[in-house]
């Protein structure tokens, strides 16, 4: 069995008309669930564990807790908020005086998407654009809401932790045309929809979180709930694939035929 590599993921939201949309990216083709709409997301690094003094969030042993992990549980959130930034331009990080980065401080705002395209392409790394942009990352504005892993049966494999955001006011999140190559801001039922018609792939985990977002008719429950679902316990899902005629089958831990040895 490959070993599963932690890699995180923000389910990106915002409110339309007293309406949720949520953020979909579409994967380019030679990668990890090629052509697929995805959350922002992907595996952590070694630098998301060098800016935790800069997360506004500091209670490790909570976060620890929270994720069911030993130590250093604010990487993960790190590497969500790196990911996002990475991928869609979105930074849910606060200024020096406190206030959120904003399209509005322009020249500021310009080196900062300077800077997404050096630290895309490995040119800049994590710890430096957190510390020279003097910038405190929103850990606090994420909300953990799942952890699944990858079926062992699979080549490449992640557990991935799922964190719910909503876009910070006055920022716009665009694919980098790079790790994304379009996107869609879609109300969850509409996603699941276009899934099921064969408009868009969803990848599993993806789609099963979109089935409970569907579930909130407003922005204000649907942040409630998350505040809720935060303080834990959260368990890990692996599902198990099973091929019924030609069609994979997922089954998940909760299911009478859920193996054992899974």
């Amino acid at each position: 069995m490959k070993t599963a590599r932690p890699s995180s993921a923000v389910i990106l939201i915002r409110e339309i008309k007293k309406k949720i949309e949520v953020f979909l990216g579409q994967r380019h083709k030679g990668g990890t669930f090629p052509s697929a709409f995805v959350f922002p997301g992907g595996v952590l690094s070694t630098e998301d564990s060098l800016v935790t003094s800069q997360c506004n969030e500091q209670n490790q042993d909570a976060i620890n807790k929270l994720l069911s992990v030993k130590s250093d549980g604010l990487k993960y959130y790190s590497a969500a908020i790196r990911e996002l930034f990475e991928e869609t331009g979105v930074l849910l990080a606060l200024k020096s005086d406190g206030k959120w980065v904003s399209e509005k401080t322009n020249n500021f705002y310009q080196q900062l998407k300077k800077n997404q395209k050096e630290l895309s392409s490995g040119q800049m790394l994590w710890s430096e654009f957190v510390t020279s942009s003097k910038i405190i990352l929103a850990t606090n504005k994420l909300y953990y809401l799942g952890h699944w892993e990858t079926p062992i049966s699979l080549k490449a494999r992640f557990t991935t932790r799922f964190f719910l955001a909503e876009l910070p006011p006055n920022q716009k999140a665009h694919h980098d045309g790079d790790e994304l190559v379009d996107s869609k801001w879609l109300e969850p039922i509409k996603a699941l929809d276009f899934h099921n018609n064969g408009k868009i792939e969803l990848p599993f985990p993806h789609m099963k979180h979109l089935e409970t977002l569907a579930d909130f008719s407003t922005p204000e429950s649907l942040r409630n709930w998350a505040l809720n679902r935060a303080r834990g316990p959260i368990k890990k899902v692996r599902p198990w694939i099973t091929d019924e005629g030609g069609k994979r089958k997922f089954i998940l831990p909760w299911e009478s035929d859920y193996p054992d040895n899974a």
